[in-house]
């Protein structure tokens, strides 16, 4: 069961879960716009024109909770918008990058509920009874500029794909980075697109290795299988980020973002689809294993 692994590796003392970040952005909804504070991610627009989010509640090991997905998809809708925004550098706080879903469940939404639902009728926003984060990943891969990730620390089930599989155009890792799926483990399946780009970035044979046994792999592994660009120290992750973000701010906008379109074409235009069998497949498992706690009550029998 996840939920013990990261009861696990939890850290001790007093971290902060969900609270105001002290930075705001600009939510969008009809011809208007409004003010917003952050409460799980964390928000520096540098003068380079590095914007640097970085997962913020350390307490749960930056969980996907409600609310930062959320935010993920308020923050993706205020970068493309803002044009003093070059590139987007993704990272977290703590030892994880982000635990993936989040299991305990915190249903608390800071985004006013009358800017959620035009967001969400956009499709900017989660929906309900939506295992594979249909709206949210093709938010990422229709994001015009480039994203960097930056990955910290570990990453569970769907953040592994977020850090790993089709969320970000180049991927830089600490040493600290590790990676595992454990779908099999909660009676879930390949979600957020993985189901096809896992294998066609490093094989079926590698994918169904990592997909059905849940391994832990390293960072260094994952840069064998081609997942990751570069590996570097704890102490040089944000510095060599930094240092890469700023090259794409010396080349023509245009340029990039009509590259990054075809590139990501190909793929993209089969995404939907992919998603909507995976949310038949996820649907039809949990509802055969009952879930989490069945799972974990059956692996024990």
């Amino acid at each position: 069961h996840r939920a013990h692994v990261l009861n696990a590796i939890m850290p001790s003392g007093e971290e902060l879960g969900p609270h105001p970040q002290g930075c705001h952005i600009k939510l969008y909804y009809d011809d208007k716009e409004e003010l917003y504070e952050l409460n799980t991610i964390s928000y520096v627009l540098h003068a380079t024109g590095v914007a640097v989010c970085t997962f913020n509640t350390p307490k749960n090991m930056n969980a996907l909770s409600e609310n930062q997905r959320w935010e993920m998809f308020a923050l993706l809708d205020h970068m493309a918008r803002d044009d003093n925004v070059k590139v987007a550098v993704w990272t977290g706080t703590g030892k994880a990058f982000n635990a993936g879903a989040d299991l305990r469940g915190d249903k608390t939404l800071t985004i006013p509920k009358h800017v959620r639902e035009k967001m969400q009728a956009r499709g900017m926003g989660p929906i309900d009874g939506d295992w594979v984060l249909k709206p949210l990943t093709l938010a990422f891969w229709d994001f015009p500029k480039p994203s960097i990730a930056a990955v910290n620390g570990l990453a569970v089930g769907g953040a592994a794909n977020i850090a790993l599989a089709n969320y970000h155009d180049l991927v830089l890792c600490s040493t600290k980075a590790r990676f595992m799926y454990p779908f099999p483990k909660l009676g879930f399946t390949p979600e957020l697109g993985s189901s096809f780009m896992l294998p066609y970035t490093i094989g079926m044979a590698r994918a169904k290795e990592l997909f059905f046994l849940s391994d832990w792999i390293s960072a260094g592994q994952a840069k064998e299988f081609g997942l990751v660009n570069k590996v570097v120290e704890p102490e040089e992750l944000m510095p060599e980020a930094m240092k890469l973000a700023e090259r794409f701010c010396l080349l023509h906008p245009a340029a990039i973002q009509n590259s990054k379109r075809i590139l990501n074409h190909h793929v993209r235009k089969q995404l939907e689809e992919i998603m909507d069998e995976e949310q038949k497949a996820i649907v039809k498992s949990l509802t055969a294993t009952k879930g989490p706690p069945a799972v974990a009550k059956w692996m024990k029998e």
